[in-house]
Protein backbone atom coordinates (compact mmCIF):
# COMPACT_ATOMS: atom_id res chain seq x y z
CA UNK A 1 0.00 0.00 0.00
CA UNK A 2 2.79 2.42 0.89
CA UNK A 3 4.65 1.68 -2.35
CA UNK A 4 1.52 2.44 -4.39
CA UNK A 5 1.10 5.76 -2.58
CA UNK A 6 4.75 6.67 -3.12
CA UNK A 7 4.40 5.83 -6.80
CA UNK A 8 1.28 8.02 -7.09
CA UNK A 9 3.07 10.91 -5.39
CA UNK A 10 6.05 10.47 -7.73
CA UNK A 11 3.86 10.38 -10.85
CA UNK A 12 1.91 13.48 -9.79
CA UNK A 13 5.07 15.42 -8.90
CA UNK A 14 6.80 14.41 -12.12
CA UNK A 15 3.78 15.31 -14.27
CA UNK A 16 3.48 18.72 -12.63
CA UNK A 17 7.22 19.31 -13.07
CA UNK A 18 7.05 18.43 -16.77
CA UNK A 19 4.01 20.61 -17.33
CA UNK A 20 5.60 23.48 -15.44
CA UNK A 21 8.89 23.25 -17.33
CA UNK A 22 7.35 22.82 -20.74
CA UNK A 23 7.56 25.76 -23.04
CA UNK A 24 4.40 27.40 -24.29
CA UNK A 25 2.80 25.25 -26.99
CA UNK A 26 3.18 26.69 -30.46
CA UNK A 27 0.39 28.97 -31.54
CA UNK A 28 -1.96 27.87 -34.27
CA UNK A 29 -1.17 29.92 -37.33
CA UNK A 30 -3.81 32.30 -38.60
CA UNK A 31 -4.81 31.33 -42.13
CA UNK A 32 -6.68 33.42 -44.65
CA UNK A 33 -9.83 31.29 -44.87
CA UNK A 34 -13.05 32.13 -46.62
CA UNK A 35 -16.30 32.03 -44.66
CA UNK A 36 -17.19 28.81 -46.51
CA UNK A 37 -13.88 27.16 -45.53
CA UNK A 38 -14.41 28.13 -41.88
CA UNK A 39 -17.93 26.68 -42.01
CA UNK A 40 -16.66 23.42 -43.55
CA UNK A 41 -13.90 22.97 -40.94
CA UNK A 42 -16.32 23.64 -38.09
CA UNK A 43 -18.76 21.09 -39.56
CA UNK A 44 -15.96 18.50 -39.83
CA UNK A 45 -14.98 18.99 -36.18
CA UNK A 46 -18.61 18.99 -35.02
CA UNK A 47 -19.23 15.79 -37.01
CA UNK A 48 -16.14 14.15 -35.51
CA UNK A 49 -17.28 15.14 -32.00
CA UNK A 50 -20.80 13.77 -32.55
CA UNK A 51 -19.46 10.50 -34.00
CA UNK A 52 -17.00 10.05 -31.13
CA UNK A 53 -19.71 10.67 -28.51
CA UNK A 54 -22.13 8.25 -30.18
CA UNK A 55 -19.46 5.55 -30.37
CA UNK A 56 -18.45 6.02 -26.75
CA UNK A 57 -21.99 6.19 -25.37
CA UNK A 58 -22.97 3.07 -27.32
CA UNK A 59 -20.50 1.04 -25.25
CA UNK A 60 -20.82 3.12 -22.05
CA UNK A 61 -24.48 4.22 -21.80
CA UNK A 62 -24.07 5.47 -18.22
CA UNK A 63 -21.82 8.28 -19.51
CA UNK A 64 -24.72 9.97 -21.34
CA UNK A 65 -26.19 11.26 -18.05
CA UNK A 66 -22.74 12.39 -16.86
CA UNK A 67 -22.20 14.43 -20.05
CA UNK A 68 -25.72 15.88 -20.16
CA UNK A 69 -25.59 17.02 -16.52
CA UNK A 70 -22.09 18.49 -16.77
CA UNK A 71 -21.25 22.16 -17.34
CA UNK A 72 -19.85 21.14 -20.70
CA UNK A 73 -17.74 18.67 -22.59
CA UNK A 74 -14.92 18.60 -25.10
CA UNK A 75 -14.02 16.16 -27.84
CA UNK A 76 -10.60 16.06 -29.51
CA UNK A 77 -9.37 13.96 -32.44
CA UNK A 78 -5.84 13.04 -31.36
CA UNK A 79 -2.86 11.38 -33.04
CA UNK A 80 -0.41 10.02 -30.46
CA UNK A 81 3.17 8.89 -31.00
CA UNK A 82 4.98 6.92 -28.27
CA UNK A 83 8.68 6.55 -29.03
CA UNK A 84 10.58 4.91 -26.17
CA UNK A 85 10.54 7.77 -23.61
CA UNK A 86 8.84 10.50 -25.67
CA UNK A 87 5.08 11.02 -26.00
CA UNK A 88 3.68 13.57 -28.44
CA UNK A 89 0.11 14.20 -29.50
CA UNK A 90 -1.85 16.77 -31.46
CA UNK A 91 -5.31 17.26 -32.92
CA UNK A 92 -8.36 19.48 -33.40
CA UNK A 93 -11.31 19.60 -31.05
CA UNK A 94 -14.30 21.49 -29.75
CA UNK A 95 -15.47 22.50 -26.28
CA UNK A 96 -19.26 22.71 -25.90
CA UNK A 97 -20.95 24.69 -23.12
CA UNK A 98 -24.05 22.68 -22.17
CA UNK A 99 -25.84 25.72 -20.75
CA UNK A 100 -25.43 28.23 -23.57
CA UNK A 101 -24.47 25.98 -26.47
CA UNK A 102 -21.33 28.03 -27.17
CA UNK A 103 -18.71 26.12 -29.16
CA UNK A 104 -15.00 26.88 -28.86
CA UNK A 105 -12.73 25.31 -31.48
CA UNK A 106 -9.25 24.38 -30.27
CA UNK A 107 -6.10 22.38 -30.96
CA UNK A 108 -4.58 19.95 -28.50
CA UNK A 109 -0.81 19.72 -28.10
CA UNK A 110 0.67 17.19 -25.66
CA UNK A 111 4.24 16.56 -24.62
CA UNK A 112 5.22 13.98 -22.07
CA UNK A 113 7.48 11.17 -21.16
CA UNK A 114 7.35 7.61 -19.95
CA UNK A 115 8.18 4.19 -21.31
CA UNK A 116 6.18 3.13 -24.32
CA UNK A 117 6.02 2.39 -27.99
CA UNK A 118 3.25 2.72 -30.55
CA UNK A 119 1.00 4.99 -32.58
CA UNK A 120 -2.67 5.66 -31.95
CA UNK A 121 -5.50 7.63 -33.44
CA UNK A 122 -8.04 8.27 -30.73
CA UNK A 123 -10.72 10.56 -29.42
CA UNK A 124 -10.38 12.26 -26.06
CA UNK A 125 -13.64 13.15 -24.37
CA UNK A 126 -13.53 15.63 -21.51
CA UNK A 127 -16.43 16.06 -19.10
CA UNK A 128 -16.25 19.35 -17.21
CA UNK A 129 -18.08 19.01 -13.90
CA UNK A 130 -18.20 22.77 -13.36
CA UNK A 131 -17.83 25.97 -15.37
CA UNK A 132 -14.47 26.88 -13.78
CA UNK A 133 -12.89 23.64 -14.98
CA UNK A 134 -14.28 24.23 -18.46
CA UNK A 135 -12.92 27.78 -18.54
CA UNK A 136 -9.40 26.46 -17.92
CA UNK A 137 -9.58 25.10 -21.45
CA UNK A 138 -10.78 28.23 -23.17
CA UNK A 139 -8.94 31.12 -21.67
CA UNK A 140 -9.00 33.75 -24.39
CA UNK A 141 -5.73 34.07 -26.27
CA UNK A 142 -3.79 32.16 -23.62
CA UNK A 143 -3.23 28.44 -23.29
CA UNK A 144 -5.55 26.22 -21.28
CA UNK A 145 -4.52 22.83 -20.09
CA UNK A 146 -4.57 19.90 -17.81
CA UNK A 147 -1.96 17.70 -16.18
CA UNK A 148 -2.75 14.04 -16.56
CA UNK A 149 -1.32 10.57 -16.45
CA UNK A 150 -2.41 7.48 -18.31
CA UNK A 151 -1.66 3.82 -18.52
CA UNK A 152 -2.90 1.86 -21.51
CA UNK A 153 -2.18 -1.45 -23.11
CA UNK A 154 -3.81 -1.96 -26.47
CA UNK A 155 -6.13 0.55 -28.05
CA UNK A 156 -8.29 1.89 -25.23
CA UNK A 157 -7.94 3.21 -21.74
CA UNK A 158 -8.79 6.00 -19.37
CA UNK A 159 -6.69 9.02 -18.60
CA UNK A 160 -6.67 10.34 -15.09
CA UNK A 161 -6.79 14.08 -14.71
CA UNK A 162 -5.31 15.54 -11.56
CA UNK A 163 -8.19 18.03 -11.60
CA UNK A 164 -11.09 16.37 -9.73
CA UNK A 165 -13.60 18.44 -11.75
CA UNK A 166 -12.58 16.93 -15.09
CA UNK A 167 -13.17 13.36 -16.23
CA UNK A 168 -11.23 12.25 -19.30
CA UNK A 169 -12.09 9.27 -21.49
CA UNK A 170 -10.37 8.03 -24.59
CA UNK A 171 -11.84 6.06 -27.46
CA UNK A 172 -9.34 4.47 -29.81
CA UNK A 173 -9.85 4.43 -33.56
CA UNK A 174 -6.63 2.83 -34.81
CA UNK A 175 -3.24 1.74 -33.63
CA UNK A 176 -1.73 0.02 -30.68
CA UNK A 177 0.42 1.28 -27.85
CA UNK A 178 1.97 -0.13 -24.72
CA UNK A 179 2.63 2.84 -22.49
CA UNK A 180 2.80 4.32 -19.04
CA UNK A 181 3.20 8.05 -19.46
CA UNK A 182 2.63 11.41 -17.91
CA UNK A 183 2.89 14.95 -19.13
CA UNK A 184 1.13 18.22 -19.81
CA UNK A 185 -1.36 19.04 -22.52
CA UNK A 186 -1.99 22.51 -23.88
CA UNK A 187 -5.28 23.46 -25.50
CA UNK A 188 -4.89 26.41 -27.85
CA UNK A 189 -7.72 28.40 -29.34
CA UNK A 190 -7.90 27.98 -33.11
CA UNK A 191 -7.85 31.57 -34.41
CA UNK A 192 -9.24 30.39 -37.74
CA UNK A 193 -12.47 28.94 -36.38
CA UNK A 194 -13.46 31.20 -33.47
Amino acid sequence: MLNARLLNVFVIAFAIAIAGCASKPPAVEKENLSAEEVKQRRQQIDGMAQSALEKFIATNPEVRQEIESAAGYGVFDINVVNAVLYVGATGPGVIVDNHGGQRTYMRSIRAGTGPGVGYQELFQIFVFKNKTAMEQFRVGDAVGGDVSASVTVGTAGKQYSFNPYITVYQVSEKGFAVQANWGGTGYVLDPNLN
